[in-house]
């Protein structure tokens, strides 16, 4: 039976080779070449201790799992070669088994994960519920004829019982219900959405089918209409929307930015425990998003953060891990493709939502943040799109946008299900955000000159997200809040006005009656009005700031290559010991200073580009451009210009052209003479 065993792993390992192989014929791009590409940083971050470790631990796992499955084949070989002497027909019998195996395994892979590159059983008798059942069965009964002959027939029996009343107990277990000590003290829930445009939804574009579940949820929900995020990046969003500050202020300037540059104590998340809530960060897409407990939260749902999950995720589409990572403890063995959604073929949005509505405490109030990111690019998932419901236009990214769509908005009813089936809706206050939009170059979104300049000589479209903030798709979000209290029906509003995800902390201290310690800083946003008049501004005189992120030619690109963005941008990280990718220090400042940087004001952006001599100024409403210099109409951009140097004054690398200079001057005089 050794021979058997050992020749068994041999066909394993052969047949991966195989698959690996095949896949490399189907893929764009190798699944090594973003390792190739992170040469650029420098080798010995590549030699980080926590990067080595998971990856280390990931082949081993690998080559574990087929060591098992080859001892299953064996065992199950077992008593066919008691009673069979020629070698030649053990050798047919072995092949048959094997094959039986490798047959269950690539139906059963091709059936729960159709997209997977290695489903090629697909619409096949053998993926589907009938014939899984049969050749299941089969292989299971040899399996077990085995197991029989090796520890007897009352071990054999009690195994199948113990695992049979295992599954059973996990599989109709039903969680607590929601019954907090506290009565009085409401949960509270910000709900994000990944790349989620405003003009995509019913409140804005009425003919639009794609979300009816989001669409029911606004139709009950006060929404403050235009709403900027203060840098198109989920990371820096999430920061600024958690603090209640502007980027500038917070430290956070780019997606993975160092953590000892950053603020990463939040008073909204501090003041909350020291009432007794429980506080938890869920996001189902790390690569970008380093929030975990170090910033003050009591837990983290999500996969594991670390440089391996770009490699891990590339490689993992074999049928076994696939199956496997469907179990509980993958979590533990797997945790870069556990609910990982950048694994698109392998993740499965409502696990995802049972995890964190199973995370939440059932006696104490929670503070959930959960991001939920099927809408960000590469736009995958594990079940093929319904294009039936998208019109093909000629865009495939818009075309797959529209049509993952409807997966979010299915997962966002479920999760809304779970939290009210649970209890946790009884008192709870509700806030659907977008991180920011997406642009993909769609006539509609491209703005005109207003008068006679070359719309040639600027970037008045691009695609992706941060990488030009004169495209107003990428920057506008949805920003909406609703009240659950028993036997009280919420009234549906329209705010007009100017905000900012900045608006949400300071609106949760004033709601939630909270107050900042001495050394905390000021909100940079103000409390959003419960009517359509605000208790802190006038809403029709608002400013709000919009920043862009790094500068990368290979992100604005209709495909986005993972090779030629590591090639750009790998130099300027590092992987540090705990096998996070971090940005160098050495570098942030530098890359502050290539931002693009603007102001809102009513119907007007002005923008501050680095590459570009003169001043932007934009009609939103009217989507037209114009630089200042031959701008004719009634715009106050000279008083947004003070407003935007004053705000950005001390930047690294901001105003470079001086543009400045002249207005700040007369504002200090100005003040000065009063």
């Amino acid at each position: 039976m050794l021979r058997t065993f050992w020749r068994t792993n041999a066909l394993m390992l052969l047949s991966l080779i195989l698959l690996y192989n095949f896949k490399q014929l189907l893929q764009y791009y190798s699944s090594f070449s973003i390792a190739t590409a992170m040469t650029h940083i420098n080798q010995t971050h590549l030699l980080s201790n926590g990067l080595l470790f998971d990856l280390t631990q990931f082949a081993l796992l690998i080559l574990l799992l087929h060591l098992i499955w080859s001892l299953i084949i064996t065992l199950s070989c077992r008593p066919w070669f008691n009673l069979i002497r020629h070698e030649g027909i053990k050798t047919q019998i072995w092949l048959i088994i094997s094959l039986s195996h490798f047959t269950l395994v690539f139906a059963a892979n091709a059936y729960l994960f159709p997209t997977s590159l290695l489903g090629f059983l697909r619409d096949t008798p053998l993926a589907s519920p009938f014939g899984l059942t049969v050749l299941g069965g089969l292989v299971a009964i040899q399996f077990l004829w085995g197991l029989y002959h090796l520890i007897g027939r009352v071990a054999t029996l009690a195994l199948v019982l113990v695992s049979i009343s295992l599954s059973y107990i996990s599989s109709t277990k039903v969680p607590d219900a929601y019954d907090p000590i506290d009565k009085n003290s409401p949960n509270v829930f910000i709900i994000g959405i990944d790349a989620l445009r405003p003009d995509h939804l019913g409140y804005r574009k009425p003919e639009s089918h794609f979300t009816p579940n989001i669409d029911l949820f606004l139709s009950k929900a006060t929404v403050f209409d235009e709403t900027y995020t203060p840098q198109a990046r989920t990371y820096v969003a999430w920061m600024s929307l958690l603090s209640g500050q502007y980027p500038k202020n917070n430290g956070a300037r780019f997606n993975l930015a160092p953590p000892e540059l950053v603020q990463t104590e939040f008073p909204l998340i501090r003041e909350l425990k020291q009432q007794g809530y429980m506080t938890t960060y869920a996001i189902d897409e790390r690569r970008f998003n380093q929030i975990d407990e170090e910033y003050g939260f009591d837990q983290v749902i999500g996969p594991k953060i670390g440089a391996a999950d770009a490699i891990i995720a590339n490689i993992a589409d074999i049928p076994l891990v696939n199956l496997f990572i469907k179990l509980p403890f993958s979590e533990v063995l797997f945790p870069y493709l556990y609910m990982n959604r950048a694994y698109g073929k392998a993740y499965d949005p409502r696990l995802f939502n049972l995890s964190v509505s199973n995370s939440l405490s059932t006696t104490q109030p929670n503070l959930l943040a959960v991001h939920f990111c099927q809408l960000h690019w590469p736009f995958t998932s594990k079940n093929f799109i319904d294009i039936e419901s998208v019109e093909w236009s000629g865009n495939y990214n818009h075309f797959m946008y529209q049509a993952m769509l409807s997966k979010v908005d299915s997962q966002f009813r479920h999760f809304m299900d779970e939290l009210e089936n649970r209890g946790f809706l009884e008192n709870a206050i509700v806030y659907l955000v977008s991180d920011h939009g997406e642009g993909f170059m769609l006539e509609q979104d491209t703005l005109v000159n207003s008068g006679k300049e070359d719309n040639s000589k600027l970037n008045v479209n691009a695609w992706g997200h941060g990488t030009n903030i004169l495209s107003q798709e990428q920057s506008n979000v949805l920003m909406a809040y609703r009240k659950f209290t028993p036997g009280e029906q919420s009234r549906p509003k329209l705010v007009s006005g100017m905000f900012s995800l900045i608006d949400i902390a300071p609106s949760l201290f004033n709601e939630l009656n909270l107050s900042l310690e001495t050394p905390d800083k000021p909100f940079d946003g103000i409390i959003l009005p419960n009517d359509t008049v605000s208790m802190t501004t006038d809403l029709t005189e608002r400013e709000v700031f919009v920043e862009s992120s790094l500068p990368v030619k290979s992100i604005n690109a209709s495909f986005i290559d993972d090779k030629k963005v590591f090639s750009e941008t790998a130099s300027k990280y590092e992987v540090r010991d705990n096998g996070r990718v971090v940005m160098l220090s050495q570098f942030y400042d530098e890359l502050i200073g290539k931002k693009q940087r603007s102001i809102y004001y009513k119907n007007w952006q002005l923008a501050i580009l680095p590459d570009f001599e003169e001043l932007i100024l934009i009609d939103t409403k009217m989507k037209t451009w114009s630089s200042t210099p031959h701008y004719q109409g009634t715009a106050p951009w000279e008083k947004m210009l003070a407003s935007l140097c004053d705000h950005y004054q001390g930047d690294q690398g901001f105003d470079s052209k001086n543009h400045c200079r002249n207005v700040l001057a007369v504002s200090h005089k100005t003040v000065s003479e009063n």
